[in-house]
């Protein structure tokens, strides 16, 4: 026995550490809410301030794991309150309710976080499964001669920069090139506008020749219709207007069909070819159609010389 009392405490083996109570997350709150029973009974009277038995440590399973309950805390707090004035034991042990309190929120909040989160990845993995995601990571032939190009830009570009760094004159060089090739573009741009405007012009006027032409023919073709059936006066009229037509297809004035025929004169040159054989024309058409005299088959002849000699003009 002597020898067995001189053996130093801390030589003996330790005693294994009891395993933690297994609980649920119910049986979880039910604890916690007998605490905080205990808790305002002890803020009521001293005498109350004992922690009941069966309380102690618990390992609490939830969704998704586990967590550790331990209520040394509780115990001490509930040591010191015994010793407090009312009013100081009850604000302690009001401070150990809304600790209870924070805890087991804590506790159902983090479980239904931990349920709503693996439904919701159960879910983006049904989807992700899908025939659509099937190919999601692979790359087409053009994303790879894209991403190719894009590389082979980024490099040369990274050679240049460096280049540049070793010699300064390359970076005005390019501003001015690049300057020169914007300059040569729009030129390039305002040439084909120009280009283009001429082309329309010109298929332009050759419609309206087309149509003048067209004009100057039907007047002609009135003209010897009139001339076989001896109406020479009609013919010498219409003659004057294919020869008002000629002149308007060459865009001498704009169509007004309100003209009289010294207004068409007035707009020519007297001394041009064209401006004497038209009033030429003028002077006889007047003579036969305003001075409503007889036309034969020389004035319808000579109508046709003149409007032959305008048109050569």
């Amino acid at each position: 026995m002597a020898c067995a009392a001189q053996i130093p405490v801390a030589t003996q083996p330790a005693a294994p550490a009891a395993a933690l109570k297994a609980a649920t997350l119910e049986d979880y709150a039910s604890q916690v809410r007998a605490l905080e029973a205990v808790a305002a009974a002890c803020a009521q009277k001293a005498s109350a301030c004992v922690l009941p038995d069966g309380i102690s440590d618990e390992k609490v399973t939830v969704a998704g794991g586990s967590f550790t309950a331990r209520y040394e805390w509780f115990s001490a707090a509930l040591d010191s309150a015994k010793k407090l004035p009312d009013a100081a034991r009850a604000a302690q042990m009001q401070e150990a309710e809304q600790h209870l309190k924070a805890d087991l929120a804590d506790a159902q909040g983090s479980t239904a976080a931990g349920v709503d989160f693996s439904a919701a990845r159960q879910r983006a993995n049904a989807i992700l499964d899908g025939r659509e995601f099937a190919t999601a990571d692979q790359q087409s032939l053009w994303d790879r001669l894209l991403e190719w190009v894009f590389m082979w830009i980024d490099r040369a570009l990274m050679r240049m920069a460096a280049f540049g760094s070793r010699a300064p004159w390359i970076g005005p060089l390019i501003e001015w090139g690049l300057a020169a090739v914007a300059c040569a573009l729009v030129l390039v741009w305002i040439l084909r506008i120009v280009r283009r405007e001429r082309l329309r012009l010109r298929i332009e006027a050759e419609q309206r020749i087309e149509v003048t032409e067209e004009r100057v023919l039907n007047w002609m073709r009135e003209a010897e219709q009139y001339a076989a059936r001896g109406a020479f006066r009609d013919a010498v009229h219409c003659l004057y207007w294919a020869s008002i037509a000629t002149l308007e297809g060459r865009r001498l004035w704009h169509p007004d069909r309100a003209r009289t025929p010294r207004e068409y004169l007035r707009l020519l040159d007297s001394a041009s070819a064209a401006g004497a054989l038209l009033r030429r024309q003028t002077l006889a058409f007047e003579h036969i159609w305003y001075g409503l005299r007889p036309a034969r088959e020389a004035d319808y002849d000579q109508a046709l010389r003149l409007h032959q000699e305008l048109r050569a003009a």
